[in-house]
């Protein structure tokens, strides 16, 4: 049996997480996909509310396809903008100010993140290597 002398695991430390966070991105961007093809779209586009007491705020709007244009894949970070060390993850989102019926849509409506993250559990095994 041979022996290794001088051997420093540490060393490769940030290579492995590097090369894993890259396959966490990967699958992260397999499941937006899937989410994608799998969100409802809708058909009705109005304006801002003119009257009202929502008048002139800019989450009344609606615009058709809003709600797929905001699926992304995000990368955590700590408050200085580095990657986080401890809780390294990938996290996949729908939605922001303007579109928060993201939510309403998923667990009251028409599930669309959900069957996406189902339908591509395989995929997901092949590329992280499992």
């Amino acid at each position: 049996m041979a022996r290794v002398s001088n051997w420093n695991p540490q060393r490769y430390d940030q290579e492995f997480a590097n090369a894993a966070m890259e396959r966490l991105r990967e699958a992260g961007e397999v499941i937006a996909e899937a989410a994608r093809a799998k969100c409802p779209v809708g058909t009705v586009s109005r304006p801002i509310y003119k009257r009202g007491p929502y008048a002139g705020q800019p989450w009344t709007k609606r615009d058709a396809g809003a709600l797929k244009k905001t699926i992304r894949v995000v990368e955590k970070h700590d408050q200085h903008g580095t990657p986080l060390a401890k809780g390294r993850n990938i996290r996949v989102y729908a939605g922001n100010y303007l579109v928060y019926y993201a939510k309403i849509v998923e667990y009251a409506g028409q599930k669309f993140l959900r069957p996406a993250l189902a339908s591509v559990k395989s995929r997901i095994r092949s590329i992280l290597g499992g």
